[in-house]
């Protein structure tokens, strides 16, 4: 049961992440990768909640996305 609540979170962060992302007018998952130091496949993992994203990625992408880290959840 706890497994299915962390991927059902993990995949509304990066849904929420993606949205944001592209609300942004031309703002590639590339760009954002670049940003904060990633690559472009875990940015995409990240955004489709494949994987758990530490405090530190998230903290680098609201920051590179210019919102508050509580506006990601």
């Amino acid at each position: 049961m706890e497994d299915i609540e962390i991927n059902k979170v993990q995949k509304k962060l990066g849904a929420t992440i993606r949205k944001i992302r592209e609300e942004k007018d031309q703002y590639s998952q590339s760009k954002l990768a670049v940003e904060i130091g990633m690559s472009v496949n875990q940015v995409a993992r990240i955004e489709r909640g494949e994987t758990n994203p530490t405090l530190k990625t998230l903290t680098l992408i609201a920051i590179a996305l210019k919102v508050d880290i509580k506006d990601l959840f």
